[in-house]
């Protein structure tokens, strides 16, 4: 443990501390979000709920852009080329802690999405009591065919050419299943077994860790379950055997994800799974961002009745969630196909070109290939969910509506090498940004703003960052702050222990 004494202020209050602030690392700020690239109908309702909910705006973003990809992927994909092609359901990753009101703006979104599915329980009820009778039915035949079997007539005699117990089978009513949307923290096995029932999903959560920290993601099982996601998005297959019970397929997917986690839990899941998860691609099919928490400043504000832009957008999400899905002769979903006109193409393929061209050593994007070398296909993903949650009559994707999805790429594509240069910060240095952090955090939660918020260090140890705790780490990253001048070590005057006190510079570079 480090002994605080030798380098602990010696005045029990900061008052009149001179400060000489060094930066932690070189990070840069995220951009402000895109939102001028959405059609306004989306833009909007994020406007509206950011103006109540006050989340920062990046996070709205990612909810009603999860919306709009689970009201489309049913019956919509996208068509990049003549050869390429694939669903036009999105992927979006928010990194931010607890408390940010994810859960809220998500519900706001979908409200609609949650309609559709009482509707469809409403309806399964009644299939469920159709199903019943008419099995009652085909029971009742069933036995009543025994009978003049037992009888002595011949089963060639009772129907002619065919046998009438095959007859009888092939006539067995279908059993109806209950079609729903909406997933949260499902186990991989869980969600497989829902996708053979419907092979739609849309999974929502604002605790993500119990997804990047379940007892799905061991050792044992993470090649599999990230291999899942993976043939989710892509629309691929799942084919798991499964021991006393029949083998389970699942062809044609369409899957949305809207995930928050919190930075230690996802720090955790890296390293537990030693890379495995960006080595497979797992995280390069993701629209990354860690937008700047609003804690702290969101005081209430009294809420406007006219919601009349949330509202509209719920109407286009019940518009589009009413149209039935369409199947193929082997019960796979049959989405119609969204091409490119000529300009919007072109605007895709150099978009496509200007990414590529960045992959280098040593250019913007050599750190995040794996992120890059999805960009285009995620670009036309977002280009398809815009124009048809839009509603533009065109039959194909315009120029104005790509150039939108390419706006708001770049931004996510900004987004991934922000969070991969923090990531690919040494240890100590990514255990004093998370000390830091928690920090600023607790000052603001106090309600104080400057030199003299004290935060004991015995305080940190017990309700501190889990990623602090052991080995030494918490030690070492105050050790590191005070170093840089970002925070002074006090004594405690007549007690055991030491108090910490924020650099006033540091905090106004929260603020």
């Amino acid at each position: 443990m480090v002994d605080f004494s030798k380098f602990a202020a010696d005045p029990d209050r900061a008052d009149h501390i001179k400060w000489n602030v060094r930066p932690l690392v070189e990070t840069q700020r995220a951009e402000p979000y895109p939102l001028d690239a959405l059609p306004p109908i989306v833009r909007d309702a994020i406007e509206e709920v950011a103006s109540y909910v006050q989340a920062p705006v990046a996070l709205i973003a990612a909810s009603a852009l999860s919306a709009v990809s689970t009201a489309v992927q049913t019956r919509f994909s996208v068509q990049r080329d003549a050869r390429l092609s694939g669903p036009a359901s999105l992927y979006l990753l928010t990194v931010a802690e607890s408390g940010e009101r994810k859960s809220t703006v998500d519900k706001m979104f979908t409200a609609a999405v949650r309609e559709w599915e009482a509707k469809q329980k409403r309806e399964f009820r009644e299939r469920r009591a159709q199903y019943e009778a008419a099995m009652e039915d085909w029971q009742r035949d069933g036995r009543a065919l025994q009978d003049r079997l037992k009888a002595g007539a011949p089963a060639d005699e009772l129907s002619g050419e065919f046998d009438p117990r095959v007859i009888h089978e092939m006539n067995k009513p279908t059993e109806p299943k209950l079609r729903t949307i909406l997933y949260g923290d499902d186990t991989p096995e869980a969600l497989a077994m829902a996708l053979a029932d419907y092979p739609v999903a849309s999974i929502l959560s604002a605790e993500a860790g119990v997804i990047f920290g379940s007892h799905g993601m061991n050792a044992d099982s993470v090649t599999r379950n990230l291999a899942q996601a993976n043939a989710m998005w892509d629309g691929d297959a799942i084919r798991q055997g499964r021991v006393g019970r029949d083998r389970l397929v699942v062809e044609g997917m369409r899957v949305t994800m809207g995930l928050q986690v919190q930075p230690a839990v996802l720090d955790a899941f890296i390293q537990k799974t030693s890379g495995l998860a960006r080595g497979i691609g797992y995280f390069a099919r993701f629209l990354f961002s860690r937008p700047e928490s609003t804690q702290g400043g969101r005081f209430y504000v009294i809420e406007d009745k006219d919601t009349g832009a949330l509202r509209a957008f719920n109407e286009h999400m019940t518009t589009l969630l009413n149209i039935p899905a369409e199947f193929d002769e082997y019960g796979r979903l049959a989405p119609h196909y969204v091409g490119f006109d000529p300009d919007a193409y072109e605007v895709w393929y150099r978009f496509h070109d200007e990414v590529e061209e960045q992959l280098g050593d040593g250019d913007v994007f050599s750190g995040i290939r794996d992120v890059a070398s999805k960009a285009a296909d995620n670009a036309a993903r977002l280009a398809c969910c815009l124009h048809v949650f839009e509603g533009i009559q065109a039959p194909q994707i315009g120029r104005v509506t790509m150039l939108g999805a390419c706006s708001l790429m770049r931004w996510y594509l900004d987004e991934a090498v922000r969070f991969a240069t923090a990531r690919d910060a040494s240890p100590e240095v990514h255990h004093a940004q998370i000390l830091e952090e928690w920090l600023v955090r607790e000052v603001k939660r106090r309600g104080r703003k400057g030199a003299d918020v004290l935060v004991a260090v015995n305080e940190v140890r017990q309700l501190g960052p889990n990623a602090l705790r052991g080995g030494g780490r918490l030690d070492a990253a105050i050790e590191l702050l005070h170093d840089l001048g970002r925070l002074v070590v006090l004594r405690r005057t007549g007690r055991k222990g030491y108090d910490l006190v924020l650099a006033t510079p540091v905090l106004r570079e929260y603020s």
